[in-house]
């Protein structure tokens, strides 16, 4: 994340310095900032999501939950002579 912005601000600092008084390095320039800003933003929302979300990082967080909810299903039970054989 960290290198994504430095690659970024250090390319859009080198359009700025090649700005010859035209404006087309100062829009790659603009460009390259906006574009460096939302990959930034978007990365470090990814590398916190653990801490935004964490119910969804617990251990078996929902496998618990599907194996009884599974267990007690009407299509999941089968008589105990026709188990492990296909129908």
């Amino acid at each position: 994340m960290i290198l994504v912005a430095v690659v970024g601000l250090l390319l859009a600092l080198s359009f700025f310095a090649k700005e010859d008084g035209t404006g087309i390095y100062l829009h790659r320039g603009v460009v390259t900032l906006i574009t460096t800003g939302i990959a930034t933003i978007l990365l470090s929302i990814v590398a916190t999501s653990k801490m935004w979300y964490p119910h969804l990082w617990n251990k078996n967080s929902t496998h618990d939950r599907h194996k009884q909810h599974s267990q007690y299903h009407p299509s999941q039970r089968y008589p105990e002579s026709s188990r492990g054989r296909k129908r």
